[in-house]
Protein backbone atom coordinates (compact mmCIF):
# COMPACT_ATOMS: atom_id res chain seq x y z
CA UNK A 1 0.00 0.00 0.00
CA UNK A 2 0.93 3.66 -0.86
CA UNK A 3 -0.38 6.49 0.60
CA UNK A 4 -1.90 9.59 -1.56
CA UNK A 5 0.34 11.43 -0.45
CA UNK A 6 -2.34 14.41 -0.44
CA UNK A 7 -4.29 12.70 1.85
CA UNK A 8 -2.13 10.36 4.59
CA UNK A 9 -3.74 8.87 7.20
CA UNK A 10 -1.76 8.76 10.20
CA UNK A 11 -1.12 5.41 11.91
CA UNK A 12 1.36 2.30 11.51
CA UNK A 13 3.08 1.96 8.39
CA UNK A 14 5.80 0.03 7.39
CA UNK A 15 9.12 1.02 6.60
CA UNK A 16 10.31 2.98 3.72
CA UNK A 17 6.08 2.84 2.95
CA UNK A 18 6.00 6.70 3.69
CA UNK A 19 8.25 9.93 3.97
CA UNK A 20 8.48 12.78 6.01
CA UNK A 21 8.15 14.64 3.20
CA UNK A 22 5.01 13.05 1.57
CA UNK A 23 3.68 13.40 5.39
CA UNK A 24 4.52 17.40 5.10
CA UNK A 25 2.65 17.72 1.54
CA UNK A 26 -0.65 16.45 2.96
CA UNK A 27 -0.56 18.26 5.90
CA UNK A 28 -0.27 21.51 3.28
CA UNK A 29 -2.96 19.95 1.47
CA UNK A 30 -5.45 20.55 4.33
CA UNK A 31 -7.93 22.87 3.25
CA UNK A 32 -7.33 25.31 6.47
CA UNK A 33 -3.40 25.19 5.70
CA UNK A 34 -3.94 29.19 4.96
CA UNK A 35 -4.65 29.72 9.25
CA UNK A 36 -1.06 28.02 10.04
CA UNK A 37 2.11 30.00 10.56
CA UNK A 38 3.93 27.04 10.73
CA UNK A 39 4.72 23.57 10.56
CA UNK A 40 6.46 21.63 13.03
CA UNK A 41 8.35 18.33 13.13
CA UNK A 42 9.65 15.22 15.05
CA UNK A 43 11.33 12.41 13.69
CA UNK A 44 12.32 9.69 16.51
CA UNK A 45 15.14 7.67 15.15
CA UNK A 46 16.81 4.53 16.48
CA UNK A 47 20.08 5.62 19.01
CA UNK A 48 22.76 3.37 20.04
CA UNK A 49 21.46 2.88 23.71
CA UNK A 50 18.96 1.48 25.58
CA UNK A 51 17.15 3.20 28.52
CA UNK A 52 19.87 1.00 30.80
CA UNK A 53 22.90 1.59 28.84
CA UNK A 54 23.20 -1.39 26.91
CA UNK A 55 24.59 -0.91 23.71
CA UNK A 56 21.87 -1.25 21.10
CA UNK A 57 22.97 -2.45 17.00
CA UNK A 58 19.40 -3.13 15.60
CA UNK A 59 15.65 -2.98 16.89
CA UNK A 60 12.65 -4.16 15.08
CA UNK A 61 9.50 -2.75 15.71
CA UNK A 62 6.01 -4.33 15.80
CA UNK A 63 3.06 -3.24 16.71
CA UNK A 64 -0.90 -4.38 16.69
CA UNK A 65 -2.09 -2.34 14.02
CA UNK A 66 -5.81 -1.93 14.74
CA UNK A 67 -5.22 -1.22 18.72
CA UNK A 68 -2.44 1.55 17.42
CA UNK A 69 -4.33 3.17 14.45
CA UNK A 70 -7.11 3.72 17.03
CA UNK A 71 -5.44 4.80 19.55
CA UNK A 72 -2.96 7.29 17.38
CA UNK A 73 -6.11 8.74 15.75
CA UNK A 74 -7.87 9.58 19.31
CA UNK A 75 -4.39 11.41 20.06
CA UNK A 76 -4.59 12.84 16.90
CA UNK A 77 -8.22 13.84 17.21
CA UNK A 78 -7.87 15.11 20.22
CA UNK A 79 -4.76 17.47 20.03
CA UNK A 80 -6.68 19.25 17.07
CA UNK A 81 -9.21 20.49 19.45
CA UNK A 82 -6.31 22.86 21.36
CA UNK A 83 -6.37 26.21 20.57
CA UNK A 84 -4.54 27.40 16.94
CA UNK A 85 -3.97 23.48 15.73
CA UNK A 86 -4.91 23.06 11.79
CA UNK A 87 -3.91 19.90 11.69
CA UNK A 88 -1.32 16.87 12.89
CA UNK A 89 0.10 13.88 11.59
CA UNK A 90 1.43 10.85 13.70
CA UNK A 91 3.33 8.01 11.32
CA UNK A 92 5.19 5.35 13.14
CA UNK A 93 6.41 3.20 11.15
CA UNK A 94 7.29 -1.14 12.12
CA UNK A 95 9.70 -3.32 10.51
CA UNK A 96 13.66 -3.94 11.35
CA UNK A 97 15.87 -0.89 11.59
CA UNK A 98 19.83 -0.09 11.53
CA UNK A 99 20.93 2.71 14.28
CA UNK A 100 19.81 5.96 13.06
CA UNK A 101 16.88 4.99 10.90
CA UNK A 102 13.51 7.07 11.29
CA UNK A 103 10.94 5.32 13.48
CA UNK A 104 8.32 7.85 13.88
CA UNK A 105 6.93 11.06 12.65
CA UNK A 106 4.98 13.69 14.08
CA UNK A 107 3.74 17.02 11.95
CA UNK A 108 2.10 19.58 13.54
CA UNK A 109 0.45 22.52 11.53
CA UNK A 110 -0.49 25.45 14.04
CA UNK A 111 -1.87 28.94 13.61
CA UNK A 112 1.92 30.40 15.38
CA UNK A 113 4.35 28.62 16.54
CA UNK A 114 4.03 28.31 20.36
CA UNK A 115 0.70 26.20 19.83
CA UNK A 116 2.68 23.87 17.61
CA UNK A 117 6.10 23.56 20.08
CA UNK A 118 3.74 22.66 22.99
CA UNK A 119 1.36 19.94 20.87
CA UNK A 120 4.30 18.35 19.32
CA UNK A 121 5.68 18.04 22.52
CA UNK A 122 2.16 16.78 24.33
CA UNK A 123 1.73 14.14 21.12
CA UNK A 124 4.88 12.62 21.70
CA UNK A 125 4.43 12.03 25.25
CA UNK A 126 1.43 10.56 24.63
CA UNK A 127 1.99 8.58 21.70
CA UNK A 128 4.86 6.84 23.86
CA UNK A 129 2.56 6.07 26.81
CA UNK A 130 -0.91 5.01 24.83
CA UNK A 131 0.18 3.37 21.66
CA UNK A 132 0.25 -1.12 21.04
CA UNK A 133 3.83 -0.87 19.70
CA UNK A 134 6.65 -3.06 20.89
CA UNK A 135 10.30 -2.51 20.17
CA UNK A 136 13.22 -5.52 20.36
CA UNK A 137 16.41 -3.95 20.52
CA UNK A 138 18.98 -6.05 20.17
CA UNK A 139 22.16 -5.62 21.77
CA UNK A 140 26.03 -5.73 20.82
CA UNK A 141 26.52 -8.71 23.32
CA UNK A 142 23.82 -10.92 21.08
CA UNK A 143 21.60 -10.42 23.63
CA UNK A 144 17.45 -8.73 22.79
CA UNK A 145 14.55 -7.80 24.55
CA UNK A 146 11.52 -6.48 23.61
CA UNK A 147 9.96 -3.47 25.11
CA UNK A 148 6.35 -1.78 25.12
Amino acid sequence: MHPNKDNIKSGIYNKGEIELENIIGSIKANPKIKKAGSIHTFTGIVRDSSINGKLVIKMKIDAYDELANKSIMKICETLKQENGIIDIKIIHLKGEFDLSEDLVYVVVASAHRKEGFDVISKAVEMYKKEIAVWKREEFDDGTSEWIH
